[in-house]
């Protein structure tokens, strides 16, 4: 067997096993921008930073929550999207629009 491909195997592993830890540790330390004062049905208000959350579209602020993931290629290949960034999706109750808020929103502060 050829040594420098048992070498590259080793090398291939560690650099995965390293990636994934940082991306556990990434998203254990991510603060949360959203901050819901959800009522009894599931459906509720949302502040974004101090700021109430309004439709661009009809202007209602009650919303439904879900938390969406953005996969990537590499972890999809690897059966690891649990560990790809998420996202937090407001649906609007009177007209449906969707509205996106990413992690990437706290760190651009």
């Amino acid at each position: 067997m050829q040594y420098w491909l048992v070498a590259l195997a080793v090398v291939g592993g560690l650099a995965v096993v390293l990636g994934i830890g940082f991306l556990i540790l990434r998203a254990a330390s991510t603060p949360r921008v959203i901050s819901p004062s959800l009522n009894t049905d599931g459906e509720g208000h949302f502040d974004v930073l101090g700021k109430r959350v309004q439709c661009a579209h009809c202007g209602s602020d009650r919303f439904a929550a879900r938390e969406i993931l953005l996969n990537t290629w590499l972890l999809s290949l690897l059966n690891l999207e649990w560990l790809d960034a998420g996202s937090t999706v407001l649906t609007c109750h009177k007209c449906g629009r969707l509205t996106w808020f990413s992690q990437a929103d706290a760190d651009e502060q």
